[in-house]
């Protein structure tokens, strides 16, 4: 089997607490790709590795993402899909396509609310230029057009951009990623314009079709009114259904404020 892609992920932007939660949620969902194989990162990793799809191959993705944060007498729960459609271009190039779709409740001090609509798209390119022995090295970078409502809170208003630097190291059972991400936000709603991703995951093969997962990574806040990074850690699964056919699982903790209590994570992966 094939390798994972992840696009690199945009934090929680300015504006009411519920509107916060919700475009970490969506963002998140937004960067998340997933194609998992013995021996390689994905869902529900945000972690990027170096893997492609092959020269031909496509995959579709479905993920879902569901959280709950608490804060000030209010509760907000989010519950974020994303699809995501790659095709390999070459053995080392892969083309990605990414549709995010969000939903969110709010309940607090008597007042409820609804919000749902679809994010900001997103279009990629990962490149592996480097592979010898146990070590590869990747780039990837990409594009997000203005396609959700910003004024609703789905969307960044403006074009924004990602370039990221990954580098694998695997020797089964074990894999390990590292990953060195900058995004330049441009957005209309007063947030920080340059966003810094650094994570570390660990795989390891438990059995032929099972692999687990762990993540350690934080962003740099776009929201201003926070002065520290996001910081999270995830735990999960990766199980081959199929030989075309993933599932995959997990739960996402957040380990400083501004990131999301608690986040469960799952996804599918259809190859063809």
């Amino acid at each position: 089997m094939a390798r994972a892609s992840t696009n690199f992920p945009k934090p929680a932007r300015r504006g009411t607490f519920g509107d916060r939660v919700c475009l970490r949620w969506a963002a998140a969902l937004l960067s998340t790709l997933l194609y998992a194989s013995p021996g390689f990162a994905g869902h529900p990793l945000i972690t990027e590795d170096t893997g492609t799809q092959g020269r031909g191959n496509w995959q579709l993705e479905l993920t879902a993402e569901v959280g709950r944060e608490d804060a000030f007498g209010t509760t907000e729960d989010a519950t974020d899909f994303a699809a995501v459609l790659s095709y390999g271009l070459s053995d080392s190039l892969d083309l990605l396509l990414s549709v995010p779709y969000s939903h969110t409740r709010t309940n607090g001090n008597g007042l409820h609310t609804s919000d749902r609509g679809l994010g900001d798209v997103g279009a990629d390119l990962k490149w592996r230029f480097f592979e010898e022995s146990i070590v590869s090295i990747a780039t990837k970078g990409g594009l997000t057009a203005p396609t959700g409502d910003d004024e609703d809170g789905f969307g960044a208003g403006r074009w924004t951009y990602n370039i990221n630097l990954v580098t694998s190291i695997e020797k089964a059972p074990w894999g390990f990623h590292i990953h060195l991400g900058y995004q330049r936000n441009r957005n209309v709603h007063g947030e920080r314009s340059a966003i810094h991703h650094r994570s570390l995951a660990l795989t390891r093969e438990a059995t032929e079709k099972l692999m687990l997962v762990a993540d350690l990574g934080s962003f740099t806040t776009s929201d201003r009114s926070y002065d520290e990074d996001t910081v999270f850690l995830i735990l999960g699964g990766i199980y081959a259904l199929r030989d075309n056919l993933d599932l995959d699982f997990g739960v996402k903790r957040g380990l400083t404020d501004p990131e999301t209590d608690t986040t469960g994570l799952l996804g599918l992966a259809i190859r063809f």
